[in-house]
């Protein structure tokens, strides 16, 4: 069989043209905006590269890493449904909405074993029914084999694979063409542009972070809602038989969070 010739390498991305980075960044259909300018200017296809596995390497959870992804998933969820695959928390539905994501396009799918839930990742990557794939994979790191077979099978179902994994996990080698390390101060989400194929490294940026995420990492009594003055008791009544004869329930209200406060 003849080799294949040179143009056809370049139109099916198995050679990388260092003078079309300039076009690469202009080329939506590979590429969704991060929402965040400074991070879509630091990454050089202009955002996200949303066919294979991106990786976020955090230092723990709950520090933002979320909120970085929200944006573009309401874009892509208007396509194709979002899958979360074991999610260390259970996503709250009115966050997301808060984030324009619809409930009804998102679902969660939890696995008992590494083996079954990378069994499901590989499969529910390659299904093409998913346009994003949220996954958390807790125990020993993965091997290079079982990252290229996931990075593999996003790419062959058109999926944007979010690996979320610890920052310990950083010098371990990955096929995934983007990787971002995480870290969190007080107001700010640190981010290092760790990997991205096709493109420098190296950049780091702060970006930042949600209030609510403040005073969910301080301890409960110095949120608002306990340095507030004790309000009013209210008392409440219930009928407990039939000709009418009530009993006086009382319900302290001082207790409880104030609409828009964090709980």
């Amino acid at each position: 069989m003849p080799k294949p010739r040179l143009q056809q390498l370049m139109s099916e991305r198995q050679l990388w043209h260092a003078r079309g980075a300039g076009v690469a960044r202009r080329n939506t259909q590979h590429s969704v905006s991060s929402g965040f300018a400074a991070l879509d200017q630091a990454l050089h296809l202009g955002g996200w590269p949303v066919h294979g596995s991106t990786e976020l390497l955090c230092s723990q959870s709950g520090i933002g890493e979320l909120e970085l992804v929200l944006p573009s998933l309401a874009e892509r969820s208007r396509q194709r449904p979002v899958l979360w695959l074991n999610p260390p928390h259970l996503p709250f539905a009115p966050a997301l909405e808060q984030h324009n994501l619809s409930c009804h396009q998102h679902y969660v799918l939890r696995c008992t074993t590494p083996r079954e839930q990378l069994w499901a990742a590989e499969e529910l990557l390659r299904s093409g029914a998913f346009s994003s794939l949220l996954s958390w994979f807790d125990g020993r790191p993965l091997q290079d084999r079982q990252l290229r077979r996931l990075h593999l099978a996003a790419r062959e179902g058109n999926c944007w694979h979010l690996h979320f994994r610890d920052i310990r996990c950083q010098p371990q080698t990955s096929p995934a063409p983007l990787r971002l390390s995480l870290s969190a101060s007080s107001q700010h989400l640190h981010v290092e542009v760790f990997k991205q194929s096709g493109g420098h490294a190296g950049q780091r940026l702060q970006l930042p972070r949600p209030a609510s995420l403040l005073w969910q990492q301080q301890p409960a009594s110095s949120w608002p809602v306990y340095r507030q003055a004790p309000r009013r008791r209210l008392n409440l009544v219930a009928s407990s038989r039939p000709e009418g004869a009530l009993q006086r329930l009382p319900l302290g209200l001082d207790t409880l969070p104030r609409p828009g406060t964090p709980h």
